[in-house]
């Protein structure tokens, strides 16, 4: 290709605006080759105009060997990321200095594993108000039917033997539950049957009772 009038000194030599100059050398005597009239002695035509061709080319060169024609400065380097931003530390419970991982279900309160009602996912209070209620239930479960059974026989007048063989009845059922809810009923029922079941039933009345009181006791002091 012939280089032009209008073309500028780096598009004339075929070379990118750099500051190498081996590289812009090269490009020179490339262009030298191409364009060098000798190869067109014999059409005086094209002779000449290589010979014009060749006078761009050496005034390319020298200008771009001067200074005179500015390297176009290459893009700016995008900016690098910002670094990225550290986690924030995790929230700790005010009471016990602990991260907080839960939260109560019912109010939202910060909940850490010191926390009473961690594991439910209730804070203090209504863990309380919860078991409250669960153990009045349960009290209320187990006691009642005892003592509606009791007050019923001995209203129909049943002898007190087969009253006291309900009773042991009735105990050994609930004996049998709170067993089998504490994982001991393959242990102790059969090392002790039937009495385990007995003792376990009385047990669970005991602990219906001082389980409600407790938690009775705690909610009073909310």
């Amino acid at each position: 290709m012939e280089p032009s009038g209008n073309q500028s000194p780096w598009d004339v030599l075929g070379v990118s605006p750099t500051h190498d100059k081996d590289a812009i050398r090269r490009a020179y005597l490339a262009a030298v080759r191409r364009n060098h009239p000798d190869q067109y002695q014999s059409d005086p035509e094209k002779f000449r105009r290589q010979e014009e061709s060749m006078k761009e080319i050496n005034q390319a060169y020298q200008r771009i060997l001067s200074g005179q024609v500015p390297v176009t400065p290459p893009p700016p380097a995008r900016p690098a990321p910002p670094p990225p931003r550290p986690s924030p530390p995790p929230m700790r419970c005010a009471q016990h200095g602990e991260p907080i991982l839960r939260r109560c279900t019912r109010c939202n309160a910060v909940l850490c594993t010191r926390c009473i009602g961690f594991y439910t996912a209730l804070c203090a209070k209504h863990y309380r108000r919860f078991g409250l209620q669960r153990h009045r239930s349960r009290a209320a479960r187990e006691w009642l039917p005892l003592i509606g059974g009791i007050t019923l026989l001995k209203g129909l007048a049943v002898p007190s033997s087969i009253l006291l063989w309900g009773v042991v009845a009735y105990l050994a059922v609930i004996g049998v539950g709170w067993l089998r809810r504490k994982g001991w009923f393959g242990c102790l029922a059969l090392l002790f049957f039937p009495y385990s079941l007995v003792l376990a039933g009385l047990y669970s009345l005991y602990e219906g009772l001082s389980q409600w009181n407790k938690f009775a006791v705690e909610s009073k002091r909310l």
